[in-house]
């Protein structure tokens, strides 16, 4: 296999990214937890969980790096946004933008996560509305009010253009407004997200999302019932309440990061204890499917004479097909095309998986590969047969009409011509030599007509097996009890199977024609059944060049199997099946 990135498995960046963000935040709010020790353990410690979160998935190497990104970016805006509790310069200013981006980063990065992108207008539109509300709001609140009125020193830096007191209430009520319309928004957006969740994502994306969702319905309710508007000391309350709750967010987060760090770090090591015992393309595939959590993974395999991939049954494959699925191409050392395996396309986010998947499975797909190119040429080789067998059907069907056709029509003329002669009065001994020679003659033309029957009888083509094989049973002088369920199938699977219930009925005329014997036809589950059984004394077997072994090979031929049941003293039991749609020969 070739050589792939390693697995993520280190902790090291995340503990170092996590330490920072948890360093900042208590820089940034010193002056508040010189007094509030608790509140600062706890909003450190959401930081903390927040960067080190995004940090374990920097180290991802696939599509969710980019809420990697995301994740530490919203720790350092959630960590200045305490820069308001030194309430003095421009710090408050940028405590509320900074504020405001933690929200829009966060809420974005959940969004995206696990697939690290946004999936329609609707997550779109939510983003930019977010800037609208968060960023634009403060600023349009800024505008219309001194510093006072947000409860800060009057020296801090504060541009603002008038100082209209219900112009300054009546924005406030617009951006609260316009943050709960904005919670409400997100909530669905998670809630359809979480229904979209595949079974892949679903383990580690489902408890994120409805976290979030609750800290979403608690932040919105605060919002509106909060004096944070106007008091210092009201909004770093707030701040701490709101940081109180969403450490559960990157708590989560954390936990679903390390269950898929853990998932990607076993699933190699399951495909080898799976395959360790035994190799076959079945172990194979299953080890494959659990590894990757994807029940419906398709194995193929290349067939270097063929030049096509083959499944498990040797059959070539045609084209790629099934939508949310993705075909991964697995390799030898030489860089030669071994196998191809469908996926669920959530699979091509982890990369770095799949290829440490296939990498540890290496040496049991080349071991299945050996066993899918002998299927593959035993397939030819049945293939081969069955194409024969259709030729000697034709030649049957053939030879029938032609004696029908040709012998038959010549000899019943000769015996009309032989009838009439010895009908004219001629003296003996030529008057009895022509009577003599038209009963030969009627008998031979009776011999050809029972060849020409046994080749293929007109009543199979045109009523079926069970009429057919009635007039066998009749001929043979045996009372057989018929139980037939089954359509027209196939020209060869129908033939094949008259000829080897005759067979069967044959070995019971001749070895126990006083016996009861029965006959069931029926079709499954697109294979036809067909059943010969007697309870005659038994001790029946395949002998080779016998007409039970012949039978046996041409049934081999079409994809079927004969089982051939027969203790000595307890009866026999011929059943036979073969594949009544996909199949067979047909064209005779």
């Amino acid at each position: 296999m070739r050589p792939v990135a390693k697995v993520p498995g280190q902790a090291g960046h995340a503990a170092l990214i996590g330490f920072a963000a948890g360093l900042l935040t208590f820089l940034c709010g010193a002056p508040y937890w010189h007094h509030h020790i608790p509140a600062a353990v706890l909003t450190c410690a959401g930081s903390v969980g927040f960067a080190a979160a995004g940090g374990l998935l920097l180290d991802a190497g696939d599509s969710r790096r980019r809420v990697g990104y995301l994740l530490p970016a919203g720790a350092v805006c959630g960590s200045l946004a305490w820069t308001v509790s030194w309430n003095s310069g421009p710090w408050p200013q940028i405590s509320f933008y900074a504020q405001g981006m933690f929200y829009v980063l966060a809420g974005y990065a959940v969004l995206s996560f696990p697939g690290g992108r946004l999936t329609g207008r609707a997550e779109r539109g939510w983003v930019a509305f977010s800037l609208t509300v968060l960023l634009g709001g403060q600023f349009v609140v800024a505008l219309v009010s001194p510093p006072e009125w947000n409860g800060l020193a009057p020296d801090v830096f504060w541009p603002h253009l008038t100082t209209e007191r219900w112009v300054f209430d009546r924005v406030i009520q617009i951006v609260i407004g316009g943050q709960v319309i904005l919670a409400a928004w997100y909530i669905a957006l998670l809630v359809r997200r979480a229904r979209r969740l595949s079974a892949l994502d679903r383990p580690s994306a489902l408890p994120v999302l409805l976290v979030t969702g609750v800290f979403g319905v608690i932040a919105a309710v605060l919002t509106a019932h909060s004096d944070a508007w106007t008091e210092l000391d009201a909004l770093l309350s707030f701040y701490v309440v709101l940081t109180g709750v969403a450490t559960a967010v990157p708590l989560t987060l954390l936990s679903g990061a390390l269950r898929e760090r853990w998932r990607e770090v076993d699933a190699p090591h399951r495909v080898v204890r799976m395959t360790s015992s035994t190799t076959s393309i079945g172990t194979v595939r299953d080890a494959l499917a659990a590894a990757l959590h994807d029940p419906r993974l398709r194995l193929l395999f290349w067939v270097p004479a063929e030049q096509n991939y083959v499944d498990r049954s040797g059959r070539a494959f045609r084209e790629k097909t099934g939508s949310g699925r993705w075909w991964a191409e697995a390799r030898t050392d030489e860089h030669q095309p071994l196998a191809l395996v469908e996926l669920d396309d959530g699979l091509r986010r982890r990369p770095g998986m799949v290829d440490a998947v296939l990498r540890a499975g290496s040496q049991a797909l080349l071991t299945a590969q050996l066993q899918a190119v002998a299927t593959a040429q035993l397939e030819q080789v049945l293939a081969a047969q069955a194409r024969v067998g259709e030729r000697e059907t034709a030649e049957r069907l053939r030879l029938a009409n032609d004696l029908r056709a040709g012998a038959q029509q010549r000899l019943a003329a000769l015996a009309d011509h032989l009838g009439r002669l010895a009908d004219a009065g001629l003296p003996d001994p030529s008057g009895s030599a022509a009577a003599s020679c038209r009963d030969e003659v009627i008998a031979t033309i009776g011999d050809l007509e029972s060849l020409a029957l046994g080749l293929r009888p007109a009543v199979l083509r045109t009523d079926g097996l069970g009429p057919a094989l009635a007039e066998v049973a009749d001929r043979l002088r045996l009372s057989v009890r018929f139980v037939v369920d089954a359509g027209r199938t196939p020209p060869a699977v129908e033939a094949t199977t008259y000829f080897a219930l005759c067979e069967g009925l044959t070995n019971v005329a001749k070895y126990a024609p006083g016996a009861r014997v029965s006959v069931e036809i029926k079709v499954v589950n697109g294979w036809l059944h067909g059943t010969v059984t007697d309870d005659g004394p038994g001790g029946a077997r395949l002998v080779p060049g016998g007409g039970l072994a012949g039978i046996d090979a041409r049934i081999r031929a079409l994809h079927g199997r004969t089982t051939l049941e027969s203790v000595p003293g307890a009866g026999t039991r011929l059943h036979l099946r073969l594949p009544s749609v996909r199949s067979a020969p047909s064209g005779v």
